[in-house]
Formats: C-alpha cells, sequence, structure tokens
C-alpha cells in the first residue's frame, strides 16, 4: 500500500491526470481500513486482493492450526533449540571435512527467529479456504535446507518435467494422439503437506545412486540432514508456538525439491502399472497432462491413488476438446493432433507492472514485452489479429497508454509479417523501410514508412 500512495504522490507532482483511478482505490480503502473488522490480504492466485472479515480470518487460521493431525501445540519458542541442532550438524560436516569453512558459516546461524505463518485465501474455491504458507527466510534452518535441496536437485534427470510453457508448447503441437483418446490433468491435492517423511526417506535410499554423485556426504548423515530440515518446520500463530508434526511446510526452500522427487517416484511406479501405454505424461510442480481412453479414467485414479495413502489426485477432463494447463488451452483437432490458444484462469486479475507504478521505464517495457512474446508465441490456433487485441486489452487494464500499446504490438508484427516492396519504391524504402503493422483502433493492416532514425531511437 505504501508503494500505490508513493505513485500516487509522484503523479501529482508531476501533474499528471491519469492517476485519478488511484484516487477511488484510495477513497475506497479509506473506507475500508475504517473497519477494523476487515483485513485487505493477497489472494493464493490470480494475483487479486481479497477484503475478508478478521473474525472469520481468525476463525479459519485457527481450525488450520488446531488441526493435530499436522500440527502441534509446543510450550516455548523452538528457535534456540533448533538453531543448536543446525550448528551442531553444519560443525560435523565441517569437522569431517565434507564443506569448507566458507559453506560452513553460510550454514550456521545465531539471529534465527521463529517464522510467522499467515494464510492466503483461494479466491478460486467454495468457502474461501486458506492456503499455509511458513516463510522460513528468518528459520535456524532456511540455509541448511538450501543446500540440502540443490544437492537433491542436481541428481533430478527428469523425463516428465515441463521446464517451461514456451518448451511445453513446441512439444504438446508435435504430438498425434491415438484415435478415442482425451487430454486429462490430474492435480495432487495439498501436495507440500500430504508428504509423509519416511516416503522422503525411501524415495533417497532408492535414488541414492543418482543423488550420491552430487556430494561426498555419506547416506546415514544425508538423511539425518533431510529429517532435520524437514522435521524442523515450526511457527508462531497468536503469540503460541506449533510445530508441523505431519508433511513439509509451504515455505521451507527444501518442500518443493522434495515434492519433485516424490512425484518423480511416484510416476515411475504407476507407469508400469496402467494397462495401457499413455501416449505422454508430463508434469508441473504437481500438475501432471496426460491422454487416455475415455473408458480408463477410473482405471489412471486407482492407480494413482493407490501409491500413498495421503497423496490424492483430483481430474479434470477437457470439455468441448479444450483442456486448460499452464498459460494455454489445449485444442484437440478432429485429426487427434493438438493445437493451443491462450488462457487466462477465471480467477486471474490480469495484473502486472503497472504503468502508473514508480519503476523505471525500461523495467514496464520489458514487463510488456515478455508479455507480449509470451502471446504471441503460444497460442498457435489463433489468428494475429486476435493475439494483438489480447495484448492490446491486457496492457490497458495496466494503465499502458494507446500510443505505447500500438507501438510495442507493431514492433510484434514487424517481424511475422512481409510488406510488399515495389520497384518504384526500392531506393526510398532503403532508407526509410516500410512497416505493416495492425491497427486496434480500425482493425486493419496498415502500411507506413518509418525513418532509419526514428527506428533507432524507438
Amino acid at each position: 500500500m505504501a508503494s500505490l500512495i508513493t505513485n500516487y504522490i509522484h503523479h501529482i507532482k508531476h501533474g499528471q491526470t491519469h492517476a485519478d483511478p488511484l484516487d477511488k482505490f484510495l477513497n475506497h480503502a479509506e473506507r475500508v481500513w475504517a473497519n477494523s473488522d476487515v483485513l485487505i490480504v493477497p489472494s493464493d492466485k490470480g494475483n487479486k486482493t481479497v477484503l475478508i472479515q478478521a473474525d472469520e480470518y481468525r476463525r479459519k487460521m485457527q481450525d488450520m492450526v488446531g488441526d493435530q493431525t499436522t500440527y502441534r501445540l509446543v510450550q516455548r519458542d523452538p528457535t534456540s533449540r533448533n538453531q543448536t541442532l543446525n550448528n551442531n550438524l553444519v560443525k560435523r560436516l565441517l569437522d569431517l571435512k565434507l564443506i569448507d569453512i566458507r559453506t560452513a558459516r553460510t550454514l550456521k546461524t545465531y539471529k534465527a527467529v521463529c517464522p510467522r505463518i499467515y494464510g492466503q485465501p483461494k479466491a478460486h474455491k467454495e468457502g474461501l479456504p486458506l492456503r499455509p504458507v511458513v516463510p522460513n527466510m528468518t528459520a535456524p534452518s532456511y540455509n541448511l535446507s538450501k543446500y540440502v535441496g540443490q544437492i537433491i536437485q542436481k541428481s533430478i534427470n527428469s523425463p516428465y518435467n515441463i521446464k517451461d510453457s514456451f518448451s511445453f508448447c513446441h512439444f504438446i503441437n508435435e504430438v498425434e494422439l491415438p484415435p478415442d483418446y482425451v487430454l486429462i490433468s490430474l492435480d495432487v491435492k495439498s501436495l507440500f503437506t500430504s508428504i509423509p517423511i519416511p516416503l522422503i526417506q525411501h524415495d533417497i535410499i532408492m535414488r541414492w545412486n543418482e543423488i550420491m554423485p552430487h556430494t561426498n556426504i555419506n547416506l546415514d548423515l544425508f538423511l539425518e540432514l533431510v529429517n532435520f530440515c524437514v522435521g524442523s518446520s515450526y511457527f508462531v500463530y497468536d503469540r503460541k508456538y506449533y510445530e508441523q508434526v505431519f508433511g513439509t511446510a509451504m515455505g521451507n526452500p527444501l518442500s518443493p525439491i522434495v515434492a519433485d522427487l516424490i512425484m518423480e517416484s511416484l510416476l515411475d511406479t504407476t507407469m508400469h502399472k496402467l494397462d495401457f501405454k499413455p501416449p505422454f505424461i508430463r508434469k508441473y510442480v504437481d500438475d501432471l497432462i496426460t491422454a487416455i481412453p475415455l473408458e480408463k479414467l477410473q482405471h489412471i485414479l486407482d492407480v494413482f491413488n493407490s501409491y500413498d495413502v495421503h497423496i490424492q489426485f483430483t481430474h479434470e477432463l477437457e470439455v468441448n476438446n479444450k483442456l486448460p494447463f499452464l498459460d494455454m488451452f489445449l485444442v484437440r483437432q478432429d485429426n487427434q493432433r493438438i493445437k493451443t490458444e491462450w488462457y487466462m484462469k477465471p480467477i486471474a486479475s490480469g495484473r502486472f507492472l503497472d504503468f502508473l507504478s514508480y519503476h523505471p521505464m525500461s523495467m514496464k517495457l520489458n514487463v510488456a514485452k515478455n508479455f507480449i512474446s509470451r502471446v504471441y508465441r503460444l497460442p498457435t490456433n489463433q489468428s494475429d489479429e486476435e493475439k494483438a487485441n489480447i495484448i492490446d486489452n491486457q496492457l490497458r487494464l495496466n494503465h499502458y497508454p494507446a500510443h505505447l500499446r500500438h507501438r510495442l504490438i507493431n514492433r510484434m508484427t514487424e517481424h511475422h509479417q512481409s510488406p510488399s516492396i515495389t520497384s518504384a519504391d526500392e531506393d526510398q524504402q532503403q532508407q526509410t523501410p516500410p512497416v505493416r503493422t495492425w491497427n486496434i483502433l480500425t482493425g486493419q493492416w496498415s502500411t507506413y514508412l518509418i525513418s532509419r532514425a526514428e527506428s533507432k531511437g524507438s
């Protein structure tokens, strides 16, 4: 909120009248703040802001930390004890010459502070449940967890992982499904807090041959480090201290890495139990995408959900030959090939770095260009005109002025459109190259000349 006020003052000082929308927002916020029973918190997804009754928030948080299968109330702050355990483990590594002095200094801590849990409302789910987040940056084991996580991460050479949306888009557009196969996505319910520590230990032991080349720590000591980093998750809420007794904490840097390890082992195991062979399967964290014969839906759910009683999957089938995944709609064609279209979740606010924000212009332009690149490269089933309209709408939502929106969109089309050149214009065009652009206002293509100096300057 401080940044909003700073931006507002900045624009007023420079006599810019487009700060009016912020005026309305600040007036609304003033009315909200006057009501001490309302909290303003960020949503779990969609980059939205949620207004929630303070009593409701506290009740949901109390219900969450009161779940005795996941958390345990302790009498005193565990920070000092965990800090001592952390530093003793680091000292053992140093004494055994498994790490150097510089690394030991990085892994030790003497000023740890108990993390504070907070809840992010899941605005896309009925009842507005909270996702527990424990920022572990101040916890004693934070740096040691990062160190252990980096070792495990180096050992994971996954055939299933999706590097990014662009690589997945390139892959999926080359896929041709067998006849009568449909697209399906699978998602784990609350993966981080559903992972049993014994399962982590089991998978590390089973994959030790892949992990071992990346560390000189022996297996027993490595398991001790993992147990400490995962098992020392704790936090304070409402002046009471809690320890996490099951699962991994969202906020622990080791959590996403061991989750990836668990999902790798799960896929390796379940693929051999299916009575059919999926044409492909890819994962992004805990989201899986594949294709199956429709009659095999219950079979694949039974196989995946039988891997561990705590790790359970939900599913989503394609509707009208379309299935959302990452930033795309996967569209199954009549010939069983897959094309992609731009997709934003219904809960997405569409907000990114606002043009009225008090940031360098170069940063704003880079954010806009990256967004434009994604919209232009990811959809393969939409025309340039449709992409241009998507870009224009989102940039306008973030207060980018019309002339800048058009210039950015025109630059995008310059690289993908080849204007016709006549011999009469050849000499002139060597100095002032023509540019063919899509005009959002008129809905037509137009060609104009731009000087080489202006081209460099823009």
